[in-house]
């Protein structure tokens, strides 16, 4: 495996940049759409920005600033997570995000309760969008719009997101807030993971939730969320989800799988994600993402797997990739490979997490793009985005 890195989008001091998304435009050729924007504090995103590439990657358009944040007497309004998806049947490319009141500006727990998800369509390419269009559960209204999902009370999210579609069903990984979580703790939140799936009726899409999937906290004192969802050789579909061991002494951090028989409807009991010889690895309260190569047909896992126990979310380095093996749901430990670890002058604080990844057509390299958060120091955002392209053939 070969791995090549560059700096992709440059910054300014104080600044990440961040929630990079790429997507193909149509189902054939090399025009690509990228959006991005600036991390200006903990969870909280300012300005987005997009731009396109005619030649596959090799040069990008100026950015045009697409979104800034509005404020409101209730608070500022933002945009949050997001994600690009190409229906290639339908040849329509989907743009999904979180639309949130931050009623402090920055963020606080009081957020979890004024997120929806919304999404846009585009039918020519990404040079233009609908309108945004809040996604409900099919039932449902704008306020309350899914099941024990009430605006202003509790909310369904996406992070880490990576939708994929099965069977004419397009499936959007979630993660939800229960409605009698304290929102004054925050990061004690028991988060459930689950998907919306959704199906085309005519130029619309009708959206059902399956089953969201719990966790003893005693396990993991978060819950499950930022759900990584693949297709499996057999049909059931794979989801690894970030858990936490923040709090609990002793305890293990884990990353954590369930899998589904009935195309994401009911899950079965969530496990530790292990090593294919059956050991276990320890991995921090982070995202992750599962995709298939589409030339050698191989499942992979990026994530990160610590050297020591993690103490919640940290540390979050080194970043790996490594093959799944399918039959038995696990890591092929003889496949880890390092992307991304700490270098001797960066600071102990360096997260390698929320990335974005997506398949090269011309190449079917993995392109991954990740700001380096925190390199410089504790509480410094400062970093460009930078791309890794990942030769899963040599």
């Amino acid at each position: 495996m070969e791995i090549n890195k560059s700096i992709l989008i440059p910054t300014k001091e104080g600044k990440a940049i961040m929630s990079v998304t790429t997507a193909y435009t149509k189902k054939d050729g090399f025009d690509l759409i990228q959006q991005y924007s600036e991390l200006v504090g903990s969870d909280t995103f300012g300005k987005y920005f997009r731009r396109i590439s005619k030649d596959n990657g090799k040069t990008w358009s100026e950015p045009s600033l697409i979104f800034e944040p509005k404020k409101i007497e209730e608070g500022v309004w933002r945009w949050g997570e997001n994600t690009f998806f190409l229906d290639e049947e339908k040849n329509i490319l989907l743009y999904f995000y979180n639309y949130h009141l931050y009623p402090d500006s920055h963020y606080t727990g009081e957020v979890a309760k004024y997120t929806r998800i919304f999404y846009k369509t585009s039918y020519d390419g990404g040079k233009t969008f609908s309108n945004p269009i809040q996604l409900i559960q099919k039932g449902y209204n704008e306020e309350k719009w899914a099941k024990d999902v009430i605006f202003g009370k509790n909310s369904i999210q996406i992070s880490f997101c990576a939708p994929i579609k099965i069977d004419n069903k397009i499936f959007l990984p979630v993660q939800k807030v229960p409605l009698d979580s304290d929102f004054n703790r925050p990061f004690s939140i028991l988060w459930e993971a689950g998907c919306f799936i959704g199906e085309w009726k005519g130029d619309k899409i009708e959206w059902d939730l399956g089953e969201t999937v719990k966790i003893d906290p005693a396990l993991s004192s978060r819950g499950l969320c930022e759900p990584a969802l693949a297709k499996l050789m057999n049909g059931y579909i794979l989801m690894i989800c970030r858990g936490s061991n923040a709090g609990l002494i002793g305890v293990p951090g884990y990353k954590w799988y369930s899998i589904s028989k009935d195309g994401g409807l009911t899950w079965s009991e969530p496990k530790a994600l292990k090593y294919d010889d059956e050991t276990n690895f320890f991995s921090p309260a982070t995202g992750s993402r599962l995709i298939r190569n589409s030339q050698n047909k191989k499942l992979y896992w990026i994530g990160n797997i610590t050297r020591i126990n993690p103490d919640g979310n940290r540390p979050r380095y080194p970043l790996q990739i490594a093959e799944i093996d399918e039959m038995n749901v696990s890591i092929k430990k003889d496949t880890v490979q390092v992307i991304e670890d700490k270098e001797k002058d960066d600071s102990g604080f360096v997260q390698f997490s929320n990335f974005k990844v997506y398949e090269d057509r011309k190449t079917h390299e993995f392109v991954l793009i990740m700001a380096r958060i925190e390199e410089k120091g504790k509480g410094d955002l400062t970093s460009p985005a930078y791309e890794y392209k990942i030769n899963v053939f040599k």
